[in-house]
């Protein structure tokens, strides 16, 4: 009797994640050209940041020949994210894959060129669609999502923390504000805010990774509120993505289009304390497609990944809400 092995192809997809779609994805982008792709971790839980207080600054009094003062113990604390589970299926059965007709319509075959007419049903046209939808569930769980992690991931989905959420520390609130003869100069009050906050709390000047992430309306209350305060060209490529500068008191920001954002927030995010993190699956990858058992007449695969967000200490980030039904 024959006997041979069954050999398992794996096809990998990482980097068709930061590829143009439907929707910009500009975190899961800008996370990807800023940082450079994805960083591997070894577990599902990794850390993101350790902290440690220091006592607030004083001009010291110390004699000369004293004995040493009292130690001071500094103890420290760690915070942790976890990476996801991303998993989804393709299945094209053999009429499916033959049947070229689009809604009904016939396609018409150019003249020697029999065969090449797109087919919306084939398997690549399917495994490009759902890499999109994996990549606008990543980039909306990265910015948006609530933390989860389960003794038993069996019995209950990891869920990586979104940038968003993390965030405690560096959180206004001008929701409440009265909006009578709100102008474009009581919105970049807001802007400016939330700079001094940030330097405040951090430390940190200004650089080129910090950007602002604004929905359509707010985009576009940003965009009126610094657009007389700029001097064309005042937007850049990164990642494929066009950034807009916003020239702020403290330096210059850049600013996004995001339509993830949840409605009347804005955030600044320093981009170079994150990252894209992807625990591989051993001889397979962090993104990748394998056959399943076929069954019947169809193909059918898998695609599977296990992301999730770095986003570093949350202090180094701010976020701000304002009041409804401002539109500059």
């Amino acid at each position: 009797m024959a006997t041979g092995q069954l050999t398992i192809q794996t096809v990998s997809y990482l980097g068709e994640l930061f590829q143009t779609n439907k929707r910009p994805n500009a975190l899961l982008k800008l996370l990807g050209g800023f940082q450079g792709g994805v960083q591997e971790t070894r577990a599902k839980e990794f850390p993101i940041g350790v902290y440690y207080g220091l006592r607030a600054p004083s001009q010291p009094a110390n004699l000369e020949g004293a004995t040493a003062p009292t130690p001071q113990y500094r103890t420290f604390t760690q915070s942790t994210n976890v990476v996801q589970i991303f998993h989804e299926a393709v299945n094209i059965s053999y009429l499916a894959l033959s049947d070229q007709t689009v809604a009904g319509i016939v396609p018409i075959p150019m003249a020697g060129a029999q065969g090449n007419v797109q087919n919306p049903r084939s398997e690549a046209f399917q495994v490009m669609t759902t890499l999109e939808t994996i990549a606008q569930d990543l980039n909306y769980s990265m910015l948006n999502g609530t933390f989860a992690n389960p003794a038993n991931a069996a019995a209950s989905a990891l869920q990586t923390r979104g940038i968003l959420n993390a965030i405690v520390t560096n959180v206004i609130d001008h929701s409440a504000d009265s909006t009578t003869g709100f102008t474009a100069a009581n919105y970049k009050t807001y802007v400016e805010g939330a700079m001094q906050t940030l330097i405040q709390t951090t430390g940190f000047n200004p650089d080129d990774t910090w950007t602002v992430f604004a929905g359509v309306a707010e985009f576009n209350n940003l965009q009126a509120a610094y657009e007389s305060k700029v001097t064309p060209p005042y937007d850049r490529a990164v990642a494929g993505l066009k950034l807009r500068q916003l020239y702020t008191r403290f330096g210059i920001l850049n600013l996004v289009l995001e339509p993830d954002m949840p409605l009347q927030y804005f955030a600044i995010f320093n981009l170079g304390m994150a990252g894209i993190v992807g625990l591989p699956v051993p001889n397979k990858g962090i993104l990748f497609e394998e056959p399943l058992l076929k069954s019947g007449s169809a193909d059918q695969t898998q695609i599977y990944g296990q992301l999730g967000i770095d986003h570093g200490p949350e202090y180094m980030h701010c976020k701000v809400k304002v009041p409804a039904g401002i539109a500059l």
